[in-house]
């Protein structure tokens, strides 16, 4: 028997009422893999660090989805991806753009559809807990060791799904697994919003300014305003001048205007998501697996926010009034550790839109890298037109001779540096948290009543 512990932890802790699966993390991927784990009769748990589900689509402001179709009319994702869009749109807080993408939502609301959706599908929540260690015996985890407020616990289950984005349970298990390429990293950012912006008159601006289609504008039935639009060093955008004005005032610096992306925010009149800053100095690799580099990106990223916003109010159409109203209390992380598991994803796969027997999700978002450092470029390659790939089940699970009991899903997946920069989005993480729920089920031998067959979402 071994027990994996974190070097010089050594606590005494307490052991809870074992269940049929566990989940370790709420994102995306940990969301549908309880719900439909619980959905199909297992005895489900559901553990997360935070104090909320969703992930970074929630605790990292990471919205809208992005849009995983062919097109308007033909989407790639169904299943329990479809359902939670339905959902949101409903509670108030949900959004189709004109492109199909059902995938705007608001992220307080999704925290309150998403708890709703678990407990219905009666799986136990535990908040704000910290997975600590593992005890594995005879190629399976026997348990989980984690922490709270109250003290240290331990929990028993038949099957483990690792969701956690950052495969710590993958790590605590001694899971073969690989992180970054060639000393590359995918750049991290730090997400806020700003409310009290006039989106009638950013709206009427883009509209009238935009000629190559960078800043589309939808208005919804219900009278929300849908409205997106970016700026980078590498192409002639919309926004440019004022940036080139910003710049040249100094009143920005060349990291704050190296990528810039905002979105509106569906039942959310006057608020604007922001997809940076994204974090990249000249002079280090930052490491999302390094304490002392993601609390740098912190701090060094609240003062880019600080300038950004500032730029807002002083330069774009609509923004004289408003004011950061939300800093993400999580870090974008896009990759950190990969399983490296029975089918490794490639780059080739993405690219020749490659087709699986044992699919578990269709997607032809491209292979999208950030660069890590300022003046990289990043790469935007994408699978055949009209076409789309696959990603397989076995690219949730660990080799044949390693740990039997577990499975994978989310970003942490088995998948290339470049794979995983297509597999990552959110759409693709509903999927592969679905089948890996569906699987754990039926691997449990629950009556066959009970369960259903893996997600395809072809």
């Amino acid at each position: 028997m071994t027990v994996n512990l974190m070097p010089e932890i050594k606590l005494n802790y307490k052991e809870l009422s074992p269940c049929d699966v566990l989940v370790a993390g709420g994102g995306s991927a940990g969301v549908a893999a309880a719900i439909s784990s619980g959905r199909a009769g297992a005895k489900t748990i559901l553990i997360e660090k935070s104090s909320f589900l969703g992930g970074v689509a929630t605790g990292g402001l990471v919205t809208p989805m992005m849009k995983n179709a062919l097109d308007a009319k033909t989407l790639l994702t169904k299943g329990l991806f479809l359902e939670i869009c339905d959902r949101l749109g409903k509670a108030g807080g949900g959004g189709v753009f004109k492109d199909g993408n059902p995938g705007w939502f608001n992220p307080e609301i999704y925290k309150c559809v998403l708890d709703k959706m678990c407990l219905e599908a009666n799986v136990q929540l535990m908040f704000e807990n910290q997975i600590i260690s593992t005890e594995t015996e005879n190629k399976e985890i026997k348990k989980v060791f984690f922490i709270n407020k109250s003290g240290c616990f331990s929990i028993q289950a038949k099957e483990f799904i690792d969701c956690t984005g950052d495969g710590d349970l993958i790590a605590l298990a001694g899971v073969s697994y690989e992180s970054g390429a060639n000393n590359h990293r995918q750049a991290m950012s730090l997400r806020f919003m700003m409310s009290g912006v006039e989106l009638k008159d950013l709206a009427k601006w883009l509209q009238e300014n935009d000629k190559t289609g960078d800043s589309p504008v939808h208005f919804l039935d219900n009278g929300d305003i849908l409205l997106s639009s970016a700026y980078t060093f590498e192409r002639e955008w919309t926004l440019k001048p004022f940036f080139d004005r910003a710049l040249k005032n100094n009143d920005l610096e060349k990291e704050d205007a190296a990528y810039f992306q905002i979105f509106s925010v569906p039942g959310s009149p006057g608020l604007i998501a922001f997809n940076c800053p994204r974090i990249t100095p000249e002079n280090k690799t930052l490491d999302p697996l390094n304490n002392e580099d993601t609390s740098w990106v912190l701090t060094h990223g609240r003062q880019m926010i600080k300038r950004i916003s500032n730029f807002c109010k002083k330069y774009l159409p609509g923004f004289k009034d408003s004011y950061i109203c939300q800093i993400a209390p999580t870090i974008g992380v896009r990759e950190s550790r990969r399983l490296i598991g029975q089918y490794v994803l490639s780059a080739d796969d993405v690219l020749s839109g490659k087709k699986f027997e044992d699919a578990i999700a269709n997607s032809n978002w491209p292979i999208d890298i950030h660069p890590s450092k300022i003046g990289e470029k990043g790469q935007l390659r994408h699978p055949p037109k009209n076409d789309y790939y696959q990603i397989p089940l076995r690219s949730l699970l660990p080799k044949e001779n390693e740990i039997k009991n577990l499975i994978v899903a989310g970003r942490c997946l088995s998948a290339t540096f470049e794979a995983q920069g297509s597999a990552r989005i959110q759409a693709n993480c509903w999927a592969m948290g679905e089948a890996a729920g569906n699987l754990a089920a039926k691997r449990i031998n629950l009556p066959k009543n009970l369960t259903k067959a893996n997600n395809i979402t072809a």
